[in-house]
């Protein structure tokens, strides 16, 4: 096969006796030399100039790969679609990487693939690293510590776990990356791979995050992306009923993660209509510090309510007498708002409540089934919210280390 050094193929014939060569013989050096040669590409990063032979070693790697799924790969441990990204990388670029870490990561090479020695790389986890799970087995466990791993699906393997780890390393030292396409590469992820096992993953990373300003960051980008995108509407729906196992154990995965960032956190419990717990949060948001970046972030939920993602809610506020808390939570909000536009939308909002009397009717004495839902006796609520608890003092303490630091600079440039 004749490729330049940018990766182009000279002459298309070429490129396709070669790939019936490579499919029909048992060499399969060409394979790992394309995950090599994309590895290296992504580390030193191409110019725009070359970004079209760098489509072409992508579409060798797409093509080549489904034909031999359980071969390792040299450099499996370093693959990520954003590794080391140029500046001036095209969404088409991107998005074929994506499409190429997407068949990585699904491979059945990484369900087999061994942990020891012969794996030629140390896996013990360093300040930002975790544990890559040596088998799927492993996973998942039906007490409360299982739900703070991974689950146990078939496209968890060994390669999308160490991708997911790489992805957010990369996200915590290129913040302008997480910025300008972040939420652009998770999208995409979620419509490559399963959205639930994407950010199950991220959210059992973060949950060992120790920059806890970028976890809370991380956070807020992947509820943002949650609420808003019509990629995760089945996600969306799945987490609104916690009917299953399944839901109920990603729940609690994503809430101890979200617990980074107490807005947020509010706004998963609204999502999954547990008003009694959000109403709970709240009232331990008097003992927080409240800052201008949290009071926006109330501002920006106040005006998630009056978006479609949450028109079950509002149509939850004409049953009163069973959504008592709900009514609280958001009374909770308006409470922590200053008197802003956010305040006198919400308040507005509040003042439609109707009036339980005026609401009473012949059948009043049904049950209303409609927005009733029986609380998920299988959440332990008590031990989450004192986790919520313990992250947020962790804050704290995080925020009042950086202003000493901030305020020891300053004396010395007084100085």
């Amino acid at each position: 096969l004749s490729l330049s050094s940018s990766g182009r193929c000279s002459n298309p014939s070429i490129l396709f006796v070669a790939l019936h060569w490579t499919l029909s013989s048992s060499s399969l050096s060409l394979l790992n030399w394309g995950a090599q040669n994309w590895t290296q590409d992504s580390s030193c990063g191409l110019p725009s100039a070359e970004q079209r032979g760098r489509m072409t070693s992508l579409h060798l790697l797409a093509t080549l790969f489904p034909t031999q799924p359980r071969i390792p790969l040299g450099h499996k441990g370093e693959l990520s679609p954003v590794a080391h990204p140029a500046p001036s990388l095209s969404p088409q670029v991107i998005l074929k990487d994506l499409e190429v870490l997407a068949e990585i990561a699904s491979s059945p090479a990484g369900q087999t693939e061994g942990h020891g020695p012969s794996d030629g790389s140390d896996t013990r986890p360093g300040p930002v690293e975790l544990h890559v799970p040596a088998r799927a087995g492993q996973l998942s466990s039906s007490g409360t510590k299982g739900l703070e791993c991974s689950p146990s699906t078939p496209t968890m393997n060994s390669y999308f776990y160490k991708f997911m780890i790489n992805l957010l390393k990369r996200f915590s030292s290129e913040r302008k990356l997480l910025e300008t396409r972040g939420a652009f590469i998770i999208r995409q992820l979620c419509l490559l791979l399963n959205a639930e096992n994407i950010f199950h993953s991220m959210a059992d990373i973060l949950l060992r995050e120790e920059d806890l300003k970028f976890a809370s960051t991380m956070v807020h980008t992947l509820n943002t992306i949650l609420l808003t995108s019509s990629e995760l509407f089945q996600l969306r729906n799945q987490l609104k009923d916690l009917k299953t196992p399944e839901s109920r154990n990603l729940f609690c995965c994503l809430y101890r993660s979200w617990c980074h960032n107490p807005v947020t956190t509010v706004s998963l419990c609204f999502l999954t209509q547990n008003y009694k717990h959000a109403y709970d949060l709240i009232q331990k948001f008097g003992d927080l510090e409240v800052t201008v970046d949290f009071l926006t972030e109330v501002d920006k939920l106040v005006q998630l309510i009056e978006c479609p993602i949450f028109t079950y809610l509002r149509l939850q506020l004409l049953d009163v007498k069973n959504n008592p808390y709900l009514i609280k939570a958001l009374y909770g909000l308006l409470m922590l708002l200053p008197q802003s536009s956010a305040f006198q939308l919400l308040s507005h909002r509040l003042q439609c409540v109707p009036n339980p009397e005026l609401m009473q009717t012949a059948d009043n004495t049904k049950p209303s089934a409609g927005f009733k839902r029986a609380p998920s006796s299988n959440i332990d609520y008590t031990e989450l919210l004192q986790h919520f608890e313990k992250v947020q003092n962790k804050h704290l303490e995080a925020r009042h280390q950086r202003a000493g630091r901030a305020e020891q600079l300053d004396r010395r440039v007084v100085l």
